[in-house]
């Protein structure tokens, strides 16, 4: 398997260093600037003085330390979602080998988003084994539509076009869903919008930790499994003979990647584009898939989406939705990259 899948050399190792540091750089500067903005107004010095009282801790002593302080939990729930959602990108577009896969486009946050609206239509609350209802309901729904895309892929082969129209019908057939229980029941509407299209603005530390844990569970399997994984990319026949299980690494990435979308539901709504934007910008940076290009990935993602965040709250002063400013940019993108794909077969 080594002459196959060969260690990187001293020279490759420093570009994946470089790289990588180079795009912390960038992701710190982003979020260093994301904290001077947003609708409050606040001025540079108020900032600086919100900035001082929420590292010596006491925000509350004045109004732009209470707006700073939201701020950073706002763009540290960025961070998170968005470092999820390139996770989870990459994991769809590997377990498919589809570069159009991303949970967003097949439904799976459609689907978390209508098992999260149905909680709130039944008015359901607590736990369920332990864990919290509006954690547990975007996770069963996705892992439903995971179960269907599974069934579907299995009908239509490896046709890519014929894959992404059947999840893009899926996608539209829950948002119909979503929308036909939301007329009948307009008074549920504020309590389900917010997983809609309402991004970032109801950041939370128990959102951050929702995410968070997803990633603590999914970085380190990922990671743990780059070897079978690479196998895989190749094809089914190539992997097998160097004795990776297909169905269950597929099915292992599949769960995974479902498991991400379900936390990033949970804790900031339906994003869309930045796990289908992550793992292509990264191949820019790099051609090699291993542990340098999933780290890069989830930079990726966080980037997209704290920059996405700030200008959805600073492009006008009642701010737009961030699912909105990143499907301005990924929708044009989704069809160059669907000619891109179409002229390759």
């Amino acid at each position: 398997m080594s002459s196959v899948l060969p260690i990187p050399d001293a020279g490759a190792r420093r570009h994946d260093a470089a790289v990588l540091a180079g795009m912390a750089a960038v992701l710190l500067v982003v979020t260093g600037i994301s904290v001077f903005f947003g609708s409050a107004g606040l001025t540079p010095v108020q900032v600086l003085h919100g900035l001082r009282l929420a590292l010596t801790g006491v925000p509350a002593g004045t109004p732009e330390g209470q707006i700073v302080m939201l701020r950073l939990v706002r763009i540290g729930l960025g961070v998170l979602v968005g470092a999820s959602l390139g996770l989870s990108g990459f994991l769809m577009q590997t377990a498919f080998r589809n570069p159009l896969a991303d949970s967003y486009l097949l439904g799976v946050s459609g689907g978390a988003q209508l098992a999260v609206t149905l909680v709130a239509l039944l008015g359901l609350a607590g736990t369920v084994a332990s864990v919290p209802v509006m954690i547990a309901a975007p996770l069963a729904g996705g892992l439903l539509v995971l179960a269907l895309l599974i069934v579907i892929s299995r009908r239509i082969g490896h046709d890519l076009l014929a894959f992404l129209l059947s999840g893009l019908a899926l996608s539209y057939l829950l948002n119909a869903l979503y929308s036909i229980v939301v007329s009948t029941r307009p008074d549920i509407l504020s309590n389900t919008i917010f997983w809609s299209w309402m991004g970032l603005n109801r950041a939370s530390g128990t959102g951050m930790a929702v995410v968070a844990a997803g990633l603590a569970i999914a970085v380190p399997a990922v990671m743990s499994q780059m070897r079978p994984l690479r196998a895989y990319l190749v094809g089914d026949d190539f992997a097998r003979n160097l004795g990776v299980n297909v169905n269950r690494t597929r099915i292992s990435l599949l769960v995974v990647s479902v498991l991400l979308a379900a936390t990033d539901v949970a804790a900031s709504g339906v994003v869309g584009f930045a796990g289908l934007f992550s793992p292509h910008l990264a191949r820019l940076l790099t051609h090699r898939t291993d542990r340098t290009f999933v780290a890069l990935t989830m930079l990726m993602g966080a980037t997209v989406v704290v920059v996405g965040d700030l200008l959805a709250r600073s492009a006008s002063v009642s701010e737009l939705p961030l699912n909105t400013v990143l499907s301005l940019f990924g929708a044009p993108y989704l069809i160059w990259l669907s000619i891109k794909s179409r002229r390759v077969v």
